[in-house]
């Protein structure tokens, strides 16, 4: 076995640790130390580590992030958030409102972003209301994570596939979104049929909250919206992800005539290198272990047929909750481009490393986001996300693998 895999192996165990690791190191302090051990070992050159580090991915990402800490300051999307909760006249249509608002949000903006937003809002909501808070916690995470699946720029992983897949942003969506929208759906009934209890005796002693008042930025919000709509067209008619979001996130800079300071601090740098440090981990093993990452593809097969469908369904699901969607999307891309059919591989692998995070408490960050910001009030231990996490990931992903085949059958691809 060559030290590069070694210290792959490593890596990718300290980054499913995340902060319970002997030495309390962080997914991005995981990925970090891996790189720098490729590079120092000699597993991997200077110039190969610089060449591994996927631009394109990592300048999406810090565009959409800028974009969205300039919207936030507008406070639209709380004032926005916080007028729709309230017109809720039961804990049943909360509980709709939550699944198919935040899934519909995170396919537009980052699925942790949404999850960052909105779990202080639900939580006011509930309070006020007086309704048990878990099952709204519930649908916010597991629809963040569905809705995210629908497009390219709805979650990291997403945004990796976009840059090597070959998928445009809008052929994505055409073929992601009916499916997504049906599966938020089935999330939405399966909640209201876990949690039956809770919600009817909810709906006994229901009362309206008014929300409190927030005050928008209006000049920001509609410069905000200008922005984005821009930036959705330019997707839609084909332009680069990286381009069009560093566009963007330059023109709201300069047009909010603020200083941008605030904004750039917003930004999630460590996720940045998170991202960074994979690339470089994965990109010391490829060179290293070409032989056993070419054994893995042909256990695996090349052919696109039922049994490889399931095949691959089953070991991103366990691969996602193993070492987290990002990095098993990192390393699964290497074989997926040798498939009969690598386009409707590129979705498969989209929806059931998207879904998969669904499983457990730690299989997304999202889910983590919201459970540390309800904590306080409304503790979610992995338990209880798991008596939910099961059967929603089982049920939505059998169902999106199914329509995904279907599309496949009648050469929708």
């Amino acid at each position: 076995m060559h030290l590069a895999t070694v210290i792959f192996a490593m890596t990718y165990l300290l980054v499913s640790w995340g902060e319970n690791s002997p030495r309390k190191l962080d997914r991005p302090t995981a990925a970090l130390l891996g790189a720098v051990l490729m590079v120092t070992t000699g597993s991997i050159s200077r110039t190969e580590a610089s060449a591994a580090l996927d631009f394109s991915t990592l300048s999406v990402l810090f565009g959409m992030m800028v974009l969205l800490a300039v919207l936030m300051q507008s406070n639209l999307p709380t004032w926005l958030a916080l007028k729709t909760l309230n017109r809720c006249n039961s804990p049943n249509q909360l509980l709709a409102l939550v699944v198919f608002s935040s899934g519909m949000a995170s396919a537009l903006m980052l699925n942790d972003t949404v999850c960052l937003l909105a779990t202080p809002l639900l939580l006011e909501i509930t309070a006020q209301a007086e309704v048990p808070a878990m099952p709204f916690l519930l649908a916010l995470a597991t629809s963040a994570n569905i809705g995210s699946a629908m497009t390219l720029t709805g979650n990291p992983q997403n945004i990796i596939i976009g840059h090597v897949s070959g998928w445009g942003w809008s052929a994505f969506a055409l073929r992601m979104v009916p499916i997504g929208l049906f599966c938020l759906a089935l999330n939405w009934l399966m909640l209201g049929l876990l949690y039956r209890r809770q919600l009817a005796d909810a709906a006994a002693h229901w009362q309206q909250s008014q929300p409190p008042k927030i005050e928008i930025q209006r000049l920001l919000a509609i410069k905000s919206v200008c922005v984005f709509c821009g930036l959705t067209v330019a997707f839609l008619v084909g332009a680069p992800l990286d381009t069009a979001a560093v566009t963007a996130c330059v023109v709201l800079l300069v047009w909010a005539n603020r200083p941008p300071r605030q904004a750039l601090e917003a930004i999630d740098r460590s996720l940045l290198l998170f991202f960074a440090g994979l690339f470089i981990v994965v990109a010391g093993f490829v060179k290293a272990d070409r032989v056993l990452l070419d054994t893995w593809i042909y256990h695996l097969g090349t052919q696109v047929n039922r049994t490889s469908v399931i095949q691959i369904s089953v070991a991103t699901i366990i691969g996602s909750n193993l070492f987290s969607n990002v990095p098993f999307v990192l390393i699964a891309s290497h074989w997926v481009m040798r498939m009969s059919n690598p386009k409707f591989v590129w979705l498969l692998l989209a929806l059931t490393s998207t879904f998969s995070g669904n499983l457990t408490l730690f299989g997304s960050v999202a889910n983590v986001i919201v459970a540390q910001g309800a904590q306080k009030d409304s503790p979610l231990s992995f338990t209880d996300f798991l008596k939910a996490g099961v059967p929603i990931t089982l049920v939505t992903t059998v169902v999106g693998v199914l329509l995904l085949w279907i599309l496949f059958l009648f050469k929708w691809m």
